[in-house]
């Protein structure tokens, strides 16, 4: 046996396309251009509905770059226009998902300082009056407050 390599043509790497990783990644760019214009709007509770396709199209993508790990050669059988494709939505998905970051940090900071807010207000509203034998004497302030929210971002 020489020292060539031997590329296997495993029925695993025979369903390979990179058009698919194309459409993936595209899809999976738009739905966070979505997410994006909805924190821009302050709309955090439609980014929920996107959540299962994203997971769907990360594992489809996951599952393609575990293959690609398994078999690199799987690079050199794509065509030069598939490749120039793929350059692009990946930079494009790049993008976005740097911009869909900063609206993540941005929605996480309001709703903090939303908290923030409400704990303040409930804090001044639920001090109690404190009476001594002589009479009203000022205000307690409770100082620990529990505040329980169903969702985080």
């Amino acid at each position: 046996m020489s020292g060539e390599a031997r590329i296997s043509t495993s029925s695993e790497t025979e369903n390979f396309r990179a058009q698919d990783v194309v459409m993936l990644t595209a899809r999976l760019a738009q739905l966070l251009a979505e997410e994006v214009d909805l924190l821009t709007d302050m709309k955090v509770k439609k980014v929920e509905a996107l959540q299962n396709e994203k997971i769907f199209l990360t594992n489809a993508l996951e599952a393609q770059r575990k293959l690609i790990e398994r078999h690199p050669y799987i690079i050199d059988t794509i065509p030069s226009r598939d490749k120039k494709d793929l350059e692009d939505v990946a930079q494009v998905f790049q993008n976005i998902l740097e911009e869909n970051h900063r609206k993540l940090l941005l929605a996480k900071e309001v709703n903090h300082k939303i908290v923030q807010a409400i704990t303040e207000v409930v804090k001044e509203t639920t001090q109690s009056r404190t009476y001594n034998g002589s009479g009203y004497t000022g205000q307690a302030a409770f100082n620990n407050l529990s505040v329980t929210l169903d969702k985080t971002i």
